[in-house]
């Protein structure tokens, strides 16, 4: 998947570099109710408008991912809160399992053998 978004912006960039190659020319840019105009390369005012285009967007993006984000903040803190709880049951099996083999005897009474059980 890298390897195509890799490609596709190897693409990209060839394309806008042979387009500022191609239009060096310059291009006036006024607002109309300000008295000032600005006279720019036209791939000056095209790469211009892509990274403008480009910033808004990845805004635009960031704003609506933010119910994305708490949710998965929430979900690392409730992991990290289970994680927790999970070891402190195993602690704690394991210290009643080491209780409990402490008071059964290791080897069966004297009363109990194979022989007498038959």
């Amino acid at each position: 998947m890298r390897i195509l978004a890799w490609s596709i912006a190897a693409v990209v960039a060839l394309i806008v570099i042979a387009f500022a190659v191609a239009n060096r020319g310059p291009v006036a840019i006024s607002v109309a109710p300000l008295p000032y105009r600005l006279d720019i390369p036209i791939w000056a005012l095209a790469v211009g408008a892509l990274a403008v285009g480009f910033l808004t967007g990845a805004l635009v993006r960031w704003l609506l991912d933010h119910k994305l984000r708490r949710t998965a903040r929430r979900g690392r803190r409730r992991a990290r809160a289970l994680e927790q709880e999970l070891a402190q049951a195993r602690e704690k099996l394991d210290d009643s399992m080491r209780a409990q083999r402490a008071t059964v005897p290791a080897t069966p009474p004297a009363s109990l053998t194979p022989k007498d059980m038959a």
